[in-house]
């Protein structure tokens, strides 16, 4: 089933009209989705119910890859860069992780993972699951190619283990089940004008939108309150003046 497909089949009723769609194109081995953390909580704390997440995959990494001193160098420089804009905290752990000799990077594994709980139609799930993982990895430095580690973390949040553990057991197959998922999410991603991960996108006035989220690492509350006006137009069905609606 298509990330798409996966989205549209999420248990509806009579209010999902009345939800601010939010598209979250994002890698669970993306840095940068990992400081956005705190907006993707703040939006769930503000406005719960009243948005409709739509997860997808990018597909940063789509095949093992050593990381080289460049790339290396890169990462750290990043994290380093994370820390001073958001807050958020790069653990010694993964410090220490991405720069033993042998680092390998993979999205696939992790990717299939976080698939698996959007299959399962419970975006909050979700989120909840990618929060775990980015800080496995972020903050305590664990691999994510680690399968065991992978099917761990979804104790509670994923109902049925069975599809997930055989999935992850045939690594022959790991791209073949992915690439047309990263595929559509870099489609959402360049449709919504998005240009990296994350990309958050909101369907409003019935097209997909970029929010401008790289304003706000800092201060999610400054989103919030520029989201306010739009969330209430959503959710009450009533036009707001466009001076309020700029995200």
């Amino acid at each position: 089933m298509s990330q798409q497909a996966a989205n549209d089949a999420m248990p509806t009723n009579n209010d999902v009209s009345h939800k601010l769609q939010v598209a979250y194109i994002m890698d669970p081995l993306c840095g940068w989705c990992y400081a956005a953390a705190p907006i993707v909580e703040a939006m769930r704390e503000e406005f719960g119910d009243q948005l409709q997440w739509q997860i997808y995959l990018g597909g940063l990494i789509r095949e093992s890859r050593v990381l080289g001193p460049r790339f290396r160098d890169h990462i750290l420089a990043a994290s380093q860069r994370i820390e001073q804009i958001t807050g958020q905290t790069i653990g010694m752990g993964f410090k220490q992780l991405i720069q033993q000799p042998d680092c390998a990077l993979d999205s696939r594994p992790s990717s299939i993972a976080i698939h698996e709980l959007i299959l399962q139609g419970d975006p909050e799930k979700t989120l909840d699951y990618i929060k775990r993982l980015q800080n496995h990895h972020f903050r305590e430095g664990f691999s994510l190619n680690e399968t065991d580690l992978l099917i761990s973390a979804t104790d509670g949040l994923l109902e049925d283990q069975t599809a997930l553990k055989e999935k992850l057991s045939k690594r022959a197959g790991w791209s073949e089940l992915m690439d047309p998922l990263f595929t559509q999410g870099h489609n959402m991603m360049t449709s919504s004008e998005g240009q990296g991960y994350p990309t958050f996108a909101i369907k409003y006035r019935g097209r997909y939108q970029k929010i401008q989220h790289e304003d706000f690492y800092g201060d999610p509350e400054g989103l919030i309150q520029a989201l306010k006006p739009v969330v209430a137009e959503v959710v009450s069905g009533k036009v707001a003046t466009p001076q309020a609606t700029e995200v």
